[in-house]
C-alpha cells in the first residue's frame, strides 16, 4: 500500500509540474474602459476561416485576464471586444504559448511577454514605423505637385514599400515552421515574388498546408508558374459585352504583340490608367499591337458602361464573376490593373506592368 501511495504521489507531482510548464496567463489592459466591457479570447478554427470564442472576461479597473494550458504547440488566437470601439476596431492577434503574455488594447495595440509574441510585436512595430514613413512621403507629394518632385516621391515610396515587404518576408521565412509564420505568409503572399512564394510554401509544415488559404495559395503559385515570363500564353475563354463567345486565342499568337489588360469598371486605379492605354492603342494598333481586355466586373451593364465612359475600343472578354473570375485565376491575378504582354507568337514577355511601363515597352518594340 505504501508503494502505491508513493507511486501515486510521484505521478501527481509529475502531472503538476507538466501542468505548470504548459500554463499561460494573458494579462490585458484596455485604457479608459468601463467595468462592463466584455472581452473574448478567440481561436483560429475551421481551416483558418473563423475566429471562434473559447473564453470571455470582463474588464475591471482597465484590466482583464485569461488563464489556461497551452497543451498544443503555439497557436494563433485573438483578443476581441464584444463591442468594438473607435480605438479597438478589430481583433488583435497573439500567440498562445506557455508563459505570461501581455496585451495592451489601444488605437495601436501591443503584445509581448513570451518569445513568439515578442517576435510578432517586433514585426508590427517595424511595420508601423514604415507606415509612418509612407504617410509622410504621401503628405509631401500632395504639397509639391511638380512632375520631377512626383517622380522622386514615387521612388521614395517604392523604396520604403520594398523595405516593408522585406520585413514581412524575413519574418515569414524565419517562422515558417510555426502556425504564425505560415499565417503571415498566406495572408501577405500577394507581396512576394513567385520565387519567394515557392520557397516559403515548400517549407510550410504538411498540417498547415491542408487549410483553404494554403490550398488557394498553392493553386495561385501553380497558375503564376504556368504564366510566368517566357511561357506560352494560357488561353482564356469568356463572353464579349454583346454575349458572344470569345477567347484570348482569337488574338494571341496571330503575329501581333498583345497586351492583356485585367481590369474592372469599379476599379479606380484601372480607370486612372486607362487613358494611357487608349492613347497607346490609337498610336500602335496599326503598327502591330492588339489589346485584349479581361474584365472582373460583376454585371454586364456596369462593364458596358465602363467601356463607353473610358473610350475603350479594343476586344473584351469576361465571365462576370468579380474576384471569383476563373479568367483572372488562370493567370494568378489577385490585384488590378494587371497587364501581361505577349510577343507575336503568344509567348509572355512581361507581366505585372504599369501602364507607363507597358507603353515604354511597346514604344521600344514598335518604334
Amino acid at each position: 500500500m505504501k508503494k502505491i501511495t508513493v507511486l501515486l504521489s510521484a505521478v501527481l507531482m509529475l502531472a503538476t509540474a507538466c501542468g505548470k510548464k504548459e500554463q499561460f496567463t494573458i494579462n490585458g489592459t484596455l485604457a479608459g474602459a468601463s467595468d462592463s466591457v466584455k472581452v473574448y479570447l478567440q481561436k483560429l478554427e475551421n481551416n483558418w476561416k473563423d475566429q471562434v470564442a473559447i473564453d470571455s472576461a470582463y474588464v475591471a479597473n482597465g484590466k482583464f485576464e485569461f488563464k489556461g494550458l497551452a497543451k498544443e504547440e503555439a497557436k494563433i488566437h485573438f483578443i476581441a471586444l464584444a463591442e468594438p470601439t473607435d480605438k479597438v476596431k478589430r481583433p488583435v492577434l497573439l500567440i498562445v504559448e506557455p508563459g505570461q503574455i501581455k496585451v495592451a488594447l489601444d488605437s495601436v495595440s501591443g503584445i509581448g511577454g513570451t518569445v513568439l509574441n515578442d517576435a510578432y510585436q517586433a514585426l508590427n512595430t517595424k511595420l508601423n514605423e514604415l507606415d509612418v514613413e509612407l504617410k509622410a512621403i504621401y503628405e509631401k507629394s500632395k504639397l509639391d505637385t511638380a512632375k520631377v518632385a512626383q517622380a522622386e516621391f514615387e521612388k521614395q515610396y517604392e523604396e520604403v514599400n520594398a523595405r516593408k515587404t522585406k520585413e514581412i518576408y524575413d519574418y515569414a521565412k524565419a517562422n515558417i515552421q510555426s502556425q504564425t509564420g505560415a499565417y503571415v505568409f498566406a495572408s501577405r503572399s500577394y507581396l512576394f515574388t513567385l520565387d519567394q512564394m515557392k520557397e516559403l510554401f515548400a517549407s510550410v509544415k504538411p498540417e498547415d498546408k491542408t487549410n483553404d488559404w494554403m490550398k488557394k495559395l498553392d493553386t495561385r503559385i501553380q497558375a503564376l508558374n504556368a504564366t510566368s515570363e517566357g511561357q506560352p500564353f494560357t488561353d482564356l475563354k469568356g463572353k464579349t459585352p454583346d454575349g458572344k463567345d470569345a477567347a484570348l486565342a482569337d488574338y494571341a499568337g496571330k503575329g501581333k504583340y498583345v497586351l492583356v489588360d485585367f481590369w474592372a469598371s469599379w476599379c479606380p486605379p484601372c480607370r486612372a490608367e486607362m487613358p494611357k492605354l487608349v492613347e497607346a492603342y490609337k498610336q500602335y494598333k496599326d503598327k502591330g499591337l492588339e489589346i485584349a481586355g479581361v474584365s472582373l466586373d460583376k454585371t454586364n451593364e456596369d462593364w458596358v458602361k465602363g467601356i463607353g465612359d473610358l473610350g475603350i475600343t479594343w476586344p473584351q472578354i469576361s465571365d462576370l464573376k468579380y474576384w471569383d473570375s476563373e479568367l483572372a485565376a488562370a493567370y494568378g491575378v489577385n490585384s488590378i490593373p494587371h497587364l501581361v504582354l505577349l510577343d507575336k507568337d503568344g509567348k509572355i514577355i512581361a507581366r505585372g506592368l504599369s501602364a507607363d511601363k507597358a507603353v515604354a515597352k511597346l514604344t521600344e518594340l514598335l518604334k
